[in-house]
């Protein structure tokens, strides 16, 4: 059964990332710590980990979860990749092969914790 309700916050959550990227600066900018973005990239792209595996596992809860964990891996990257690019194009942003890498990282962590925490694995949708 379609649990389109639990894929909104995914795609609201891709928006967002989308939103932010188009913007020319960010306060993060201005952050004095080095690769403090690095981390920022990690964090928000693990969020995004959760939120693809919540979306991709209502519907397969039946199925293992090796599934829905390569759909969110691929889904998650490609969507990284795609960000990076929009990135290239927007003046004054920079894109590069090491925020990919940082968002690749968050999508796994994402993945990870969405499998180790308990109240994830005991999801099951009516």
């Amino acid at each position: 059964m379609n649990r389109f309700w639990l894929k909104v916050p995914a795609i609201l959550y891709a928006a967002l990332i989308f939103g932010l990227s188009s913007l020319q600066k960010t306060p993060l900018d201005e952050m004095p710590f080095w690769n403090f973005d690095k981390l920022v990239h990690l964090l928000e792209y693990a969020v995004f980990g959760i939120l693809l595996m919540l979306a991709f596992r209502s519907d397969q809860i039946d199925q293992p979860m090796r599934r829905a964990n390569l759909q969110t891996i691929i889904v998650g990257i490609l969507y990284g990749l795609s960000d990076e690019i929009h990135q290239f194009f927007i003046p004054g942003r920079i894109s590069s092969i090491e925020d990919l890498v940082a968002d690749a990282l968050g999508i796994l962590l994402g993945v990870w914790l969405f499998n180790r925490l308990k109240i994830f694995q005991r999801y099951r949708p009516a």
